[in-house]
């Protein structure tokens, strides 16, 4: 698939526009651009976004793929078309495939084509995910292609990041854990990216943090946030205790808690509230303007 460093004459064919417009950009200010010691201008991916996104300007068309690229034909219809269904069909097909494949170039090439970041992780990678996660349950996939696609996943999302056009620091700063026995941690990578880009400092802790080290980390590292993904329901009550302490810690603290996933929160006295999100469309609206549901944390059982 195409790379993340663009030429004069990939930009100005995904915006159809000249050359000399493009130039004109650079020149101006308006478009970061470096130049080759042959004095040819280059531009990265993520300051080609950021441009686009600060003067409205949509793509006009969809940069080459490499010919070796199968599904090259169905991304770029999808892109233009905005067909996500498609586009979610082609995650799970490069998820799966016996050959090793970067699925960090799919993700990519859809940001350099102004697919929003909330975009890939809703419509693309979480139903992607939970088809192939279906799939197993069904027999038609075995557990280790389940557990291959999500690691690829994770370290596509991983270095995407380093792509990502990132806002100035807002001075914000939020911790982010999957809790206990939580595995899955797909859901709380996409929303550590989502802080990242929006200036959060993020403190990132993954998979089966233990209740009693989020709390540590919250006391060390004094976060203004802490966002929790969860997933499954709790083992036992001791399991179920222990996160009911986390949080009122934590709300004790004054930190505000959001939580993601199937969160199974268990018995309080705390009259405290946090904040629940359930794509990340949801969590991008928190972030910007509060807009998340207000939900009271007592007992909720399954």
């Amino acid at each position: 698939m195409r790379k993340t460093i663009l030429s004069t004459a990939d930009v100005a064919r995904l915006f159809n526009v000249t050359e000399t417009t493009v130039k004109r950009w650079a020149n101006d200010g308006m478009l970061k651009c470096m130049k080759t010691p042959g004095g040819h201008r280059k531009y990265e991916m993520k300051h080609v976004v950021e441009f686009a996104q600060r003067v409205q300007l949509e793509p006009a068309c969809a940069l080459s793929l490499s010919d070796q690229d199968a599904l090259a034909q169905t991304i770029q219809v999808a892109i233009l078309t905005r067909d996500f269904a498609a586009l979610q069909r082609v995650f799970i097909e490069k998820a799966l495939s016996p050959d090793k494949c970067d699925l960090f170039l799919l993700f990519s090439y859809l940001y350099q084509h102004q697919i929003e970041l909330w975009e890939i992780y809703d419509l693309i990678i979480a139903p992607g995910m939970m088809e192939i996660g279906e799939r197993w349950a069904r027999g038609d996939v075995k557990i280790c292609q389940e557990h291959r696609a999500s690691y690829e996943t994770l370290d596509a999302l991983a270095k995407l990041q380093a792509q990502i056009h990132v806002k100035p620091a807002t001075g914000l700063s939020v911790v982010c854990a999957c809790p206990g026995n939580e595995l899955h941690e797909i859901g709380l990578r996409c929303a550590a990216s989502l802080f990242e880009s929006e200036g959060w400092l993020t403190h990132y802790l993954g998979a089966r943090t233990p209740f009693e080290d989020i709390v540590y980390a919250v006391e060390e590292l004094h976060p203004t946030t802490v966002c929790i993904s969860r997933t499954v329901s709790f083992t036992d009550d001791a399991e179920r205790e222990a996160c009911d302490r986390m949080l009122r810690t934590v709300l004790a603290s004054g930190v505000t808690i959001l939580l993601g996933g199937k969160v199974l929160c268990g018995h309080t006295a705390a009259k405290e509230c946090v904040y629940r999100y359930s794509t990340l469309r949801e969590l991008l609206a928190f972030l910007k303007h509060r807009e998340v549901s207000r939900w009271p944390y007592e007992e909720r059982r399954a």
